[in-house]
């Protein structure tokens, strides 16, 4: 008799992404951006009792890594890895550095104008 198992052959296991983050749709820190960096704060041992998910993204981001491509590298929804490096945050884990805010629209128009002025 065959001991039937809940896998895909080739994801492997599958378990849902609400159990990932225990129901959380809400990072424990702040909102995190798409292109925000993740970076692992240096010389800090992870605590015992982190998920797997979570032990994955330290060694990931070791260097300086985008939150949407930790998220294609772990093939897992980007709402779950904010959830994730948001836990890591938290417990400053990793460090979130955030995209420079977008030019001033008026600061864009004088650069035409600049730019037009040439």
């Amino acid at each position: 008799m065959t001991e039937e198992r809940w896998l895909d052959e080739d994801a492997g296991p599958i378990v849902p992404a609400y159990l990932l983050t225990r129901g959380r749709t809400v990072p424990a820190s702040e909102a995190i951006d798409l292109i925000a960096v993740i970076i692992t704060a240096g010389g800090l041992a992870p605590p015992r009792g982190l998920d797997p998910e979570h032990l994955i993204i330290l060694q990931k981001c070791t260097q300086p890594t985008r939150l949407v491509d930790v998220a294609a590298e772990l093939n897992l929804p980007i709402g779950v890895v904010r959830v994730l490096v948001g836990d890591l945050h938290a417990q400053q884990l990793v460090q979130v550095e955030l995209p420079p805010p977008a030019p001033d629209a008026k600061v864009l128009l004088e650069v035409i104008s600049g730019l037009k002025a040439l």
